[in-house]
């Protein structure tokens, strides 16, 4: 079983590659280790579209959670 230090989780959805890259810049320069997956399919255009999550590791999530909340908010 994975510890929470490496186990990833998704933060939040991106709705293309582009949201999603800044959305892991911006919580890498608060030093949270981040990155997304599903870039490829977010592309194609067909009736259910792809999406982009933004992983981080388990301990991080709260930390990364607030972050992104103070960007939108």
């Amino acid at each position: 079983m994975a510890a929470q230090h490496d186990r990833l989780v998704t933060v939040t959805t991106a709705a293309d590659e582009l949201e999603g890259k800044l959305i892991v810049s911006l919580l890498k320069e608060y030093g949270i280790k981040a990155t997304s997956t599903g870039g490829l399919t977010a592309q194609f255009r067909a009736e259910a579209p792809g999406v982009v999550e933004v992983l981080v590791t388990q301990d991080q999530l709260a930390a990364a959670n607030t972050i992104i909340a103070q960007q939108n908010g």
